[in-house]
């Protein structure tokens, strides 16, 4: 973790993040732990405090309404009462450095004495027991938290999320797991929305996700256009296969 470390952007007094929830999710199935973070540091309006460095840090950002863009951000506020912590992973840590970056955010929780994590990440629907099944969860450690899904079992987790779930029971922490069904191969705010209003459960407040909504229903207008233009085109393939035959 000697190449991983933190560069304060505020005052990080570590007394002030005691007891806090810390959330965090990666781009992994659906981009629902990145979509979900993203969301909760927008609607709640956290303030960006530190950075991570990485040794492999991503040679990109961008400029927009909260200044530079960074790979990897921490946010902190208060929320009913609750502080809060939210490390959004604008990118995915390189493949080299992944088991290190997640200790390292283990660490981070232990070092700021968080009262419980949740990580946020997407689960194939094809494990769905009825319809109206929306997530299932896991526990890590002596959690508090008891939520009202049925608990993931004998299912391999994998990724970013799976080493960092590893390290923060590793660390002695608590916290929980949650792993909102979701399309597993193009982004799904619908998904994240059913985490976020988890999260807002456990903050005690309602958290608004309609952008996210609006967010799905332009996913699924552009992909069902997508398929008229693939249908179209494989009908013009087919026509002009058949022409052929005639000839």
């Amino acid at each position: 973790m000697g190449s991983i470390k933190i560069i304060p952007l505020k005052s990080l007094d570590k007394s002030l993040f005691e007891n806090a929830l810390f959330i965090t999710g990666y781009q992994g199935f659906g981009m629902v732990g990145y979509l979900t973070t993203r969301h909760l540091v927008r609607e709640l309006k956290l303030e960006k405090i530190g950075l991570i460095r990485t040794k492999h840090m991503p040679e990109v950002t961008l400029y927009g309404d909260g200044g530079l863009l960074y790979p990897f951000e921490l946010y902190a506020g208060e929320v009913s009462g609750r502080k809060v912590l939210v490390l959004l992973n604008n990118a995915v840590p390189h493949i080299h450095e992944r088991t290190d970056y997640a200790e390292f955010a283990a660490s981070l929780m232990k070092a700021f004495k968080v009262d419980e994590a949740v990580l946020v990440g997407g689960l194939d629907p094809s494990l769905k027991e009825s319809e109206d099944e929306k997530y299932r969860w896991i526990p890590i450690g002596r959690t508090r938290i008891s939520l009202n899904a049925p608990i993931l079992k004998n299912r391999h987790v994998i990724g970013p999320l799976a080493l960092t779930m590893m390290f923060v029971e590793a660390y002695g922490l608590n916290g929980v797991v949650v792993l909102a069904y979701t399309d597993l191969y193009k982004p799904d705010p619908r998904a994240s929305a059913v985490a976020v209003e988890i999260v807002g459960e456990l903050l005690n407040t309602k958290i608004d996700t309609s952008s996210l909504l609006e967010e799905a229903k332009i996913i699924d207008a552009i992909e069902m256009e997508r398929e008229k233009i693939e249908k179209a085109m494989e009908s013009e393939l087919a026509e002009k296969k058949s022409r052929l035959s005639y000839i």
